[in-house]
């Protein structure tokens, strides 16, 4: 008898949290967490160089997924906040970021309903203002750890190549730039 009350309470307490979750997760589940990225500290760099926007945003090889720093100016405080993403194509020769087409979603979820940032394994994984908070202008200086993304290419969540796009209030894409691999330097003695 106490059993069978106790599965019922688990059915009931499943179905409720289940119900009571407004969360996305993507047709091939939620994110996981990278921990096979080859080299540590391994260090890619997208550099702005707009008019408007200068600076970086870099991606480092962490134990587990990649350490982003992002440190640009000349975003207009006046039309944040804005959202920064991976994006899969390339910043063509015009340098229009309209053309870097869709966010990296490994995990095919898609951006509506909005990222919930609680629960960043259920989100894009390209949406790291989604996950990470947006930023206003006009100077951003912001570090995090990302344990989704990877710069491993066999992983769902590798970012090498790819693009990080910042977008203003009205989603529009203000600044892009494609994160190169930063070749170490060798020491000299």
């Amino acid at each position: 008898m106490q059993l069978t009350s106790l599965f019922t309470l688990l059915g009931a307490a499943t179905l409720a949290a289940s119900q009571s979750s407004n969360v996305t997760t993507g047709a091939l589940g939620d994110a996981r967490p990278v921990r096979n990225n080859p080299v540590i500290g391994e260090t890619w760099v997208a550099t702005f160089d707009s008019s408007a926007v200068k600076g970086t945003v870099k991606a480092v090889a962490h134990t587990v997924g990649i350490n982003y720093t992002i440190d640009v100016t000349g975003l207009a405080a006046d039309k944040g906040p804005y959202k920064y993403h991976v994006h899969l194509r390339a910043v063509p020769e015009s340098g229009n970021c309209t053309e870097t087409g869709g966010h990296l979603d490994s995990y095919v979820r898609g951006d509506s309903p909005p990222c919930v940032s609680a629960q960043p394994q259920t989100c894009e994984v390209g949406d790291l203002s989604g996950k990470y908070g947006t930023v206003a202008g006009p100077d951003v200086k912001k570090e995090f750890n990302d344990p989704y993304t990877a710069l491993n290419i066999i992983q769902l969540g590798y970012i090498g190549t790819r693009r990080i796009v910042f977008h203003d209030a009205s989603s529009a894409r203000i600044a892009c730039a494609t994160l190169k691999k930063v070749e170490a330097v060798a020491s000299q003695g």
